[in-house]
């Protein structure tokens, strides 16, 4: 038994047009089972992992930016705290001294 010369590369030429299209065949598979699991992922409200990163690195962000504002009010008071200080003691010796010479002289205020 002869075989034809072409026989080979047409059995050949059968088996990549199958292999084609069973390629095909699998990646609309695929397409069909990747929407139908984001339809149920998103029915049950999960996010992706892209949706997922944006959040956490917002979050990550804005945790950042709250420490530096509490930070920022922590230091605050003590920086007034010092203000205060410096100027309360002399606040004090101010009002005392016009009591201090009233008093001398002999004037009291009254307290109304």
């Amino acid at each position: 038994m002869r075989s034809r010369p072409g026989l080979i590369s047409d059995l050949a030429q059968v088996a990549n047009g199958a292999a084609s299209a069973l390629g095909s065949v699998r990646e609309e598979i695929e397409n069909i089972v990747s929407a139908r699991t984001e339809r149920a992922l998103n029915a049950r409200g999960l996010v992706t992992r892209e949706e997922f990163d944006a959040l956490r690195t917002r979050h990550e962000a804005l945790a950042a930016r709250l420490a530096a504002m509490e930070a920022d009010m922590a230091a605050a008071p003590a920086a007034a705290m010092k203000k205060a200080a410096k100027k309360a003691p002399a606040r004090s010796a101010a009002k005392s001294a016009p009591e201090s010479a009233g008093k001398a002289a002999g004037k009291t205020r009254s307290k109304r």
